[in-house]
């Protein structure tokens, strides 16, 4: 008993330590966010701003268009993670309980395509949005990647923990597949559903390389592009860096600690039947 109190109080101890030294550079980045650009660059560092500034956020909102970055991404990420939600829970749906021939090869297929590296598909990709008519437009960043092999693999698994009578129960009554999608399985499938909004806007969220590809219109930026942009035109400005670095990382972790609850619940569904 006593090895096992102890063991568990080591262990503790190690989360608690891990949990400080992740948190380091997050901390240094808060503090530098509210520096003065001399105070950024004295030497030996502050650990904590001495003049409390915030020269850096009014500087992101008043010369970088932060507002209308945060709008364009909000944009692509909502209507995107809206597509991708529904796409991904049908075909988990599909594929988990349908009757259908090869439907467990057709779902291996859709799996495998999370090994496949995104710079593999990039020209593929791009070439699609050019003879759409969609470069400098937020929908050719909303259309190629609704799909989520990741997505759809979570929704296989959780598919698999709901029970067949349930459905079988809805046949015997005349529903139809759509009615028993729409009003039974949607219903039961809520910490699915904050799971893949999760991913699905995160990701969306902080895309660089489909945007910086196919968007060259600075009003058109997302906050990965502006990012950018803020890198290569203000190099020294570290506060203003940081600044913008944590304002574009505030809506999805807002995201998340409101689902989280959810969020871990769909994640290790699938494990009760596999």
């Amino acid at each position: 008993m006593f090895n096992i109190q102890k063991s568990s109080f080591l262990n503790k101890i190690v989360v608690m330590i891990l949990a400080v030294i992740f948190l380091l550079p997050i901390f240094y980045a808060i503090s530098t966010s509210f520096k003065t650009m001399g105070e950024v660059y004295t030497y030996p560092i502050t650990v904590l701003p001495r003049i409390f500034s915030i020269e850096g956020y009014m500087y992101v909102f008043q010369n970088l268009n932060f507002l209308r970055i945060i709008y364009n991404t909000l944009y692509v990420s909502t209507f995107a993670t809206v597509i991708t939600v529904m796409i991904t829970t049908m075909g988990g749906y599909a594929i988990a309980k349908g009757l259908f021939k090869y439907r467990k090869a057709i779902g291996n297929l859709m799996i495998m395509t999370t090994f496949i590296p995104i710079g593999i598909t990039l020209v593929g990709v791009f070439i699609i949005v050019k003879d759409m008519n969609l470069l400098n437009n937020l929908w050719g960043l909303i259309l190629p990647m609704v799909f989520s092999p990741t997505g759809t693999f979570i929704a296989i698994q959780y598919m698999h923990s709901i029970p067949d009578e349930i459905i079988e129960s809805a046949k015997i009554d005349g529903a139809n597949e759509w009615q028993i999608f729409s009003k039974i399985i949607f219903p039961l499938s809520y910490p699915l559903l904050a799971t893949l909004t999760i991913f699905s806007f995160t990701w969306r969220w902080g895309d660089f390389i489909l945007p910086l590809v196919t968007i060259s219109q600075g009003n058109l930026y997302t906050v990965q592009l502006g990012l950018s942009y803020v890198e290569g035109n203000f190099l020294l400005s570290w506060n203003t860096i940081m600044a913008y670095a944590l304002l574009s990382l505030a809506l999805p972790l807002i995201l998340f600690f409101l689902f989280q609850k959810l969020f871990m619940s769909g994640i290790t569904a699938g494990s009760v039947k596999g």
